[in-house]
């Protein structure tokens, strides 16, 4: 074990909960674990994702937490896709950099929860895909899918895209979104997990609940967590 890439089947489906959860619910067992998130867009307002995956994970760990230079390298204020957000700051996102700040955390920490930005392929400049960096680190792909009407089809082209680059995919969790769970989905939602997995034979690890506090998640996270943490230890 040492690091995971938590991708998403789109924005706002659930990365940062998942992130933080499961990199507490490793903690919780005594592993030195970090969070990292290569690219973050639109942080001129709020918590920084970082910082909600600290507030996620509980208490301290045992090692001294990492700079902040490397658990996220990159910080734009333009909510947008990280190549437009960068070139608006004249800047331009160096895959070398993250890979380097990546290996840092790797030898130091048992695990590192690496949280991706949007879905699985955002451009992180005008000729690099993140997934194609996520191949070239190599790491193992988590998949959160919001689960919510036409979830299927973006779990289905991110497994593909997942795949055709050659990478373990732990499996798929997926994350109940507001306003989704109001009854007169119910039958689309249920069947959602069911359907994905039956197409593309790769794991459902869960289903995360709505959270009306995300900070107490842990318990309903548990079940999740262990499904992960069993795939994680076997590739």
């Amino acid at each position: 074990m040492k690091g995971v890439f938590v991708t998403g089947t789109g924005t706002g489906v659930g990365k940062t909960v998942v992130t933080g959860l499961l990199a507490g619910f490793l903690r919780a067992r005594g592993m030195r674990v970090t969070t990292q998130k290569w690219v973050e867009t639109g942080v001129a307002d709020g918590p920084s994702d970082i910082e909600v995956h600290r507030g996620l994970m509980g208490g301290p760990g045992p090692a001294p937490e990492p700079p902040m230079a490397d658990r996220c390298p990159y910080r734009f204020s333009l909510p947008a896709s990280p190549h437009l957000a960068a070139a608006r700051e004249g800047r331009r996102v160096d895959p070398a950099v993250i890979e380097a700040a990546y290996r840092r955390l790797a030898e130091t920490h048992d695990a590192v929860v690496v949280e991706g930005a949007g879905g699985f392929l955002v451009p992180l400049s005008e000729g690099l895909l993140t997934g194609d960096l996520v191949a070239r680190i190599g790491l193992p792909v988590l998949l959160v899918a919001g689960n919510r009407l036409g979830g299927v089809n973006e779990a289905l082209l991110t497994v593909e895209a997942v795949r055709r680059r050659g990478l373990p995919l732990l499996g798929i969790v997926f994350n109940r979104l507001p306003g989704e769970g109001d009854g007169t989905r119910e039958e689309v939602l249920v069947d959602n997990p069911r359907i994905v997995a039956e197409i593309t034979k790769a794991p459902v690890l869960g289903e995360v609940p709505f959270l009306s506090d995300p900070a107490r998640g842990a318990e309903a996270f548990e079940s999740v967590g262990r499904a992960c943490l069993d795939r994680w230890r076997s590739t």
